[in-house]
């Protein structure tokens, strides 16, 4: 059974030729030559001599073969005499671990889709009450202080029912409840159909967690939908802000130019941010400072225009006033006692003409 097939080895050499074998023996003989036993001595190695038996080495070789024999002898004694309950205790075990790391990893991602849920509607609540509270600025120029829009008021009402849908949908999510937590029943550990039946029923609760998990990662796929029609709706508001900074900048042209200048700026950075992240909402009040600024400063001018202009009425109205009081009054003066009599000359008051055609002299 070891080494090459039969078919394989070699052919054996074939018998030599008997004649020359006869031929050979007879030339040997003629040809010998006496041999003498201090020849043969001479000639021949010393002997070896026979080497002890060493008695030591002996029983320890003894000693290891009947280890490996007695190991194997306990081996497989043990794997004649293992229990069957025994290694279908351990496939137990193994699903019961499994059955351990699928609730843990099942009740973590429950968790965690929860309090996204959670984050995700104070987030989109606080956003949108930011987007509410920087739309308007008060009016400068109105005695009631009413509210001025700074931004596409169109814009802002769909961005606000987008982000209210989105709100709804969130509390509307309902997260399914975990199955029941393992815990293996009271079994004996040595009937092997006590503990076929214990695997049976941890296979079935392997089943219920994946059918568990699935369920979970459809809710999960919900939720990341949800928001996006709101951040589109949104994004689209926030790219009005630098139409809406021109405009104004248009409207209010004698405002400062540092203050026109800073208006664009900060329309420019809403529109870049992202306002789903509580700490770029900041960037709303800057622009809706921005815009009041703005539109305060362009009163300001108006204000100390309008007062130059009243000044200037005024002062052309006293200088107008000095130059009539400086003519003299065509019509004379009426004596200051009030008296009406005619002069003693009988000259006429009214038009300085003697009496009787007299000439004046």
């Amino acid at each position: 059974m070891i080494g090459e097939p039969r078919e394989n080895r070699a052919q054996a050499r074939p018998i030599a030729n008997t004649n020359e074998l006869i031929r050979m023996a007879d030339v040997a003989v003629k040809t010998a030559v006496p041999v003498s036993a201090d020849a043969v001595t001479s000639d021949r190695p010393p002997k070896r001599t026979r080497r002890r038996v060493d008695a030591l080495a002996l029983s320890a070789g003894a000693l290891a073969v009947a280890a490996v024999v007695a190991a194997g002898t306990i081996g497989a004694v043990q794997m004649a005499t293992a229990s069957p309950a025994a290694s279908s205790l351990e496939s137990l075990q193994a699903d019961e671990a499994a059955i351990q790391n699928a609730y843990q990893s099942l009740k973590t991602t429950s968790d965690r889709i929860a309090a996204d849920i959670q984050k995700q509607a104070a987030d989109a609540t606080a956003l949108r009450g930011a987007l509410v509270a920087t739309s308007t600025t008060p009016d400068p120029g109105s005695e009631e202080a009413e509210p001025l829009p700074v931004t596409d008021p169109a814009a802002l009402s769909t961005a606000l029912e987008a982000i209210d849908s989105y709100t709804t949908g969130l509390a509307a999510v309902s997260l399914p409840e975990l199955p029941a937590e393992y815990a293996r029943p009271d079994i004996d550990t040595e009937s092997l159909v006590e503990v076929g039946s214990a695997i049976d029923a941890a296979q079935e609760q392997l089943v219920v967690l994946d059918a568990a998990t699935a369920e979970l990662r459809t809710v999960e796929s919900q939720v990341g939908s949800l928001g996006a029609p709101a951040e589109a709706a949104v994004e689209t508001y926030t790219a009005t802000f630098p139409g809406a900074a021109q405009a104004a900048n248009d409207r209010y042209p004698d405002a400062d130019e540092a203050l026109r200048t800073a208006l664009t700026d900060a329309a420019t950075r809403v529109a870049e941010a992202d306002l789903w992240e509580p700490a770029n909402v900041a960037a709303l009040t800057v622009y809706r400072d921005a815009f009041g600024a703005v539109a305060a400063d362009q009163l300001r001018v108006e204000i100390e225009r309008e007062v130059e202009r009243q000044r200037e009425i005024e002062e052309e109205r006293r200088q107008q006033q000095q130059q009539d009081n400086q003519q003299p009054d065509p019509e004379q003066t009426p004596p200051e006692d009030g008296s009406t009599e005619p002069p003693a000359d009988g000259t006429d008051p009214g038009t300085g003409t003697p009496p009787d055609g007299e000439t004046a002299p």
